[in-house]
């Protein structure tokens, strides 16, 4: 039976559904890696069992099952129409391997066995209180030995600033309940409110005017379940660390480990709390970057925390899908900006971690074992001119890890290839096809969805096995004539070859 406090929770996400996309921290890949780094032996990934607690519609858990159909994933979620969208997608697919279940996590889960990853993103601080209490232990019954649970939540004291904005519109929007009728009432503040605070141009009121404009372009659901639903309670990671504890879990790490290496603040920042014991080492590093939410990674047990130690980054296997506008220099420490395929920005300077990322991008989506790596670095230093600089591999471990505590990096437990260039007549696989036609952004086989604009969608759909390259430009030059024809063809080809990288086509 339904907590009595959860219904109307439960009408909000009935009424306003939560966006559902890959979540690249929760696959059992990143998992597994992370706990290699904190010194730990997971599961096997390949013919694992994962949970997902607030599944909603399999957004995040049936990419999974598709890219890796010898492992088992079960989701649950209390709002029956998530469910049932997401049951379809199953269907439609004809995936054997996953399950999506309307229940109450609050009922527990040991009927359905036990799990080597458990993932629980969106849910902790977005329930009832009485349902967070009993998380953490049903979390602990589901998991086998060895096995790893994510779990997000809102933090504190760093959530303080979006909470004002939550206050903001909560006054907004008064006693109106409907959920659609909130959601348009909040809307019409923001509409009204960004522009405003954006003319203060203040330093006290710039975090809120920076997140008002945010939310302008944010989806109704995140907008809705993170400001309007009635319950979103951060919390101290000291006293979710102590929830844990309590529920027989250890604390393995945040799955952004920088969130627990200081990464980031200045030497003497870091010096300052470097004598506490990691809990509290965390806390106060949570206070000095006024962390807003974190994504806390568990094991059974009740020993000490875990640290990320980052010579084990060795044992690993890295892949990256990063470009750089810059020449690179690889003979020496010129600091040069890379992007992630998310355009977020980061600089690398040592010539043997420009040459690693320059390695990394041109095998995306393979993992590559870290020596493997390491060796193809020093041949391209070596090669244009850096020779004295590709013995320094310990400059290049360090900034590497650097980038996977941010996750500029993706790590894997194992190497991993695949063959994925373009056929002469692509066919844009089942999953792609399906998503695309409903308008949302179709998941790589890296656990990413990947942002298409009308363009890319269209281009992609056509892409049915029956047409070559000149075929697919001439489509497109009908659609869109005002563009050359010859750089029609060169835009295809290359969206073709992001459409291969990413996993997007029926392999041949």
């Amino acid at each position: 039976m339904m907590a009595p406090e959860a219904s109307n929770t439960l009408v909000s996400y009935d009424a306003i559904p939560y966006e559902s996309l890959p979540i690249p921290a929760t696959h059992p890949d990143a998992l597994a890696a992370a706990a290699h780094l904190a010194g730990l032996t997971p599961p096997p990934v390949e013919g694992c069992r994962v949970l997902e607690l607030g599944a909603a519609s399999g957004g995040n858990l049936i990419p999974m099952a598709f890219y890796r159909p010898g492992n088992e994933y079960v989701g649950i979620d209390l709002s029956r129409q998530q469910v049932e969208a997401g049951c379809a997608i199953i269907e439609a697919l004809s995936l054997a391997n996953v399950r999506l279940l309307h229940r109450d996590v609050a009922n527990g889960v040991a009927d359905l066995g036990r799990f080597d990853y458990v993932i629980a993103h969106g849910l902790y601080s977005w329930v009832p209180p009485a349902v967070r209490d009993g998380l953490l232990p049903v979390i602990a019954e589901a998991l086998r030995p060895g096995g790893i649970a994510y779990v997000s939540y809102n933090t504190l004291p760093g959530w303080r600033a979006r909470a004002m904005v939550r206050d903001m519109l909560a006054a907004h929007v008064g006693e109106t309940s409907h959920p659609r009728a909130r959601l348009a009432l909040a809307q019409e503040f923001l509409a009204r409110m960004a522009p405003a605070y954006t003319a203060l141009d203040a330093p006290e009121t710039g975090p809120i005017a920076r997140e008002l404009d945010y939310l302008l372009k944010a989806p109704p659901g995140y907008l809705y379940h993170e400001y309007l639903d009635e319950y979103n309670e951060p919390l101290l990671v000291s006293d979710f660390l102590a929830a844990a504890r309590a529920a027989g879990l250890t604390y393995v790490g945040d799955a952004e480990a920088a969130a627990d290496l200081g990464q980031g603040l200045p030497g003497k920042a870091r010096a300052a709390v470097e004598e506490f014991p990691l809990p509290r080492r965390i806390q106060y590093y949570d206070f000095l970057t006024l962390r807003p939410f974190r994504r806390s990674l568990l094991t059974p047990g009740t020993g000490e925390a875990l640290a990320f130690e980052p010579h084990r980054l060795s044992t690993l296997a890295l892949f990256a899908d990063v470009t750089s506008e810059e020449e690179i220099d690889l003979a020496a420490d010129t600091p040069q900006t890379f992007h992630t395929s998310t355009r977020s920005a980061f600089q690398a300077r040592h010539p043997l971690t420009k040459a690693a990322l320059m390695t990394l991008s041109a095998r995306f989506p393979a993992a590559v074992a870290y020596d493997d790596l390491l060796k193809a670095a020093r041949a391209l230093v070596e090669q244009h001119g850096g020779h004295p600089r590709a013995a320094e591999s310990e400059r290049c471990l360090t900034e590497l890890t650097a980038l996977v505590s941010w996750r500029f990096l993706g790590i894997a437990p194992a190497p991993q290839a695949w063959t994925l260039t373009p056929s002469p007549r692509p066919r844009l696989h089942a999953l792609a096809r399906l998503q695309i036609s409903r308008g949302e952004a179709p998941a790589g086989i890296r656990h990413s969805a990947l942002a298409l604009d009308e363009a890319a969608q269209t281009l992609a759909l056509a892409c049915d096995g029956s047409r070559d390259l000149a075929q697919l430009a001439r489509l497109m030059q009908a659609r869109w004539p005002e563009f050359d024809a010859d750089e029609t063809r060169v835009a295809c080809a290359q969206l073709l070859w992001t459409f291969a990288r990413n996993g997007l086509f029926v392999p041949e």
